[in-house]
């Protein structure tokens, strides 16, 4: 995609990243936007080389200011839940389910629809000045985006409650104290901090990556048993964990393939 693209893709070694760049309006997602990002998303599945995925955005104020309120306000009911909200579901859920870690980078504010996209994503790490909500209630509408229930898991119903009914936002630090981030960091540090959690996710077994995060996924459906145990046989059966093993009794770093 084009460096003045409202979505760029790019690829550097091992890593993806997908930055919003539609500064002018505060990064909110447009059905374009959903479309270029699920092309991004799909290009990761299919290459092998890459083995972490970031989100990031051009601008300091705003990671994402959610969905384009001029392009969903307008439209009929039926509309809304058959296309716009069924389109961002429908890419949303290829980042959960995506089988590399995700990393969302919140240079700046997360709200909305641009919350919900954080929430897709495996990791969080947050500039200490970013805030985070979902101010839908002030409009007249929801997060449609699966964000009620992805942030219920995350922090539970009291918390879901406060967010999504008071709709008033909070800061990257509390959100970090709340489990919703996994750290609020100085605006300096972030990317220095993000690239360190990349450099680590690219040391890990690609088998244990991919499996555990369909182990979490069943975890989530209620299939907790199963789930372990058909995680641990295909971990076990993959040529990643004979090099853990003998890695560990030589005492030295694993060489996953």
């Amino acid at each position: 995609m084009q460096q003045d693209s409202d979505v760029i893709f790019t690829i550097e070694g091992a890593v993806a990243t997908i930055t919003l760049n539609r500064r002018t309006r505060h990064n909110a997602l447009t059905t374009s936007m959903l479309e270029d990002i699920e092309r991004s998303v799909a290009s990761v599945e299919r290459n092998d080389e890459v083995r972490v995925l970031k989100f990031t955005s051009n601008g300091q104020r705003f990671f994402c200011s959610g969905a384009d309120i001029n392009e969903w306000g307008d439209i009929d009911p039926q509309r809304m839940g058959t296309r716009f909200i069924r389109d961002g579901n429908r890419v949303f859920r290829r980042i959960a389910e995506l089988d590399k870690p995700t990393i969302a980078v919140l240079s700046g504010s997360a709200i909305g629809g641009g919350f919900e996209l954080a929430l897709a994503c495996d990791f969080r790490y947050a500039s200490v000045d970013a805030r985070i909500g979902f101010p839908e209630a002030a409009v007249g509408a929801i997060p449609g985006w699966m964000g009620c229930a992805r942030l219920s898991e995350l922090v539970g119903a009291t918390r879901t409650r406060e967010l999504i009914l008071l709709g008033e936002l909070v800061g990257a630090v509390t959100a970090a104290q709340w489990g919703i981030v996994n750290e609020a960091l100085a605006a300096d540090e972030l990317a220095a901090r993000v690239d360190a959690v990349c450099a680590t996710l690219q040391k890990r077994s690609r088998t244990s990556l991919s499996v555990g995060k369909r182990l979490i996924r069943m975890m989530e459906s209620g299939e907790h048993e199963y789930a372990h145990e058909l995680a641990a046989s295909v971990c076990k059966a993959s040529p990643d964990a004979s090099e853990g093993v003998a890695a560990f009794r030589e005492k030295r770093h694993a060489n996953f393939s």
